[in-house]
């Protein structure tokens, strides 16, 4: 790294990992290769029970601006935590060990937060692959740069415009620091997104971009999307309910998002359970969220959603199985079948 280089802000990328070596190679080499190069990368080993520990340990051995931290499993809340703890950087970024990012991701978000005077930067959707092929292609078109304010974006996100995952974002240190914000890891599903929103209210200024960056795999047949646990469920309904009950301030509108955030949460938790065929396994889990998906379903009619996402709504008002079945044969990362007992 050259002196002028080494003048520049330290950006911190955090990349929890559990039994990753199928992936992890790719998804680090993608940060290495950054036309921005004055980085630290924290590789938080889970308790990995793989090669994926020594996988790590070749690339900090190799380049000084990887550090490695093996610990005892206890979850990806804890893991981001941990490397939270390490960081040195002004800013923050997370990325899942499937995923990987482009070349421009750390000076792409940089730039829009120097630029517009933000606290946090971030792209509303990634740019999804598959392992065999680009399955979106990248159509360059003049970037569309939006300032918010952090109740905004945290209304944003709740209405689901925003992807509700850490990655695909760049945090101040210091306002992470300011409010010790950290992953709750009480919470087995939705922590990332009880972390984000956590961020977004307290911050002044985000900065929004639209360029696609950083790139999210749908074809990882590990994915705890794609299995399903009864934990799912439970979680994700608990994850909504800590949302609304740590919200800082009570607007209308934030309300209103939270409103649509539960109901959504319940309708992807339907989805799975028809998908997966546990319906009859777990009766009443399913009767509570089939329950929800369509008595507030109209909350749609007042939500800052697209057309397309109202008239989903509408399918579950009328019949929450049909709109489940429907979603789900359109969906494109499947599901894994599960035998009713």
């Amino acid at each position: 790294m050259s002196k002028e280089e080494e003048k520049k802000t330290l950006i911190s990328i955090v990349i929890p990992f559990y039994n990753g070596e199928r992936y992890l190679s790719e998804c680090v080499n993608s940060v290495l290769n950054q036309d921005y190069s004055n980085i630290e990368i924290i590789l938080v080993d889970d308790g990995s029970k793989d090669n994926s520990g020594s996988i790590a340990d070749s690339f900090s051995k190799s380049d000084h601006r990887v550090k490695v931290l093996h610990k005892e499993n206890s979850g990806v809340s804890m893991a981001r935590n941990s490397g939270i703890e390490l960081s040195q950087g002004e800013y923050i970024c997370f990325i899942d060990v499937d995923d990987y990012v482009s070349k421009d991701y750390i000076s792409y978000f940089y730039n829009l937060i120097e630029e517009n005077n933000a606290e946090i930067a971030l792209t509303p959707m990634p740019k999804r692959f598959n392992t065999s092929n680009q399955m979106e292609e990248q159509v360059e078109t003049k970037d569309n740069v939006e300032v918010w304010s952090g109740i905004k974006t945290a209304e944003e996100m709740l209405f689901y415009n925003i992807v509700i995952a850490p990655w695909n974002k760049m945090i101040s240190k210091k306002l992470i620091d300011k409010y010790h914000l950290r992953f709750n890891p009480k919470l087995a599903f939705g922590e990332g997104f009880n972390f984000s929103i956590d961020c977004f209210q307290r911050a002044k200024r985000v900065a929004v971009g639209h360029k696609k960056i950083y790139h999210y795999r749908v074809d990882n047949p590990d994915s705890v999307m794609t299995k399903f646990s009864i934990k799912l469920v439970t979680g994700s309904i608990e994850a909504q309910n800590t949302i609304r009950s740590n919200l800082i301030e009570e607007t209308p509108e934030l309300l209103k998002a939270c409103k649509y955030a539960n109901w959504h949460t319940n309708c992807d938790c339907l989805n799975t359970m028809i998908g997966c065929k546990v319906t009859k396994k777990y009766p009443k889990e399913y009767a509570r969220v089939k329950k929800v998906s369509q008595k507030d379903a109209l909350c749609v009619l007042k939500s800052r959603i697209s057309i397309k996402e109202k008239i989903k709504g509408l399918l579950y008002f009328i019949n929450p199985y049909v709109a489940a079945k429907v979603i789900n044969h359109f969906r494109i990362r499947k599901f894994t079948i599960e035998k009713d007992n």
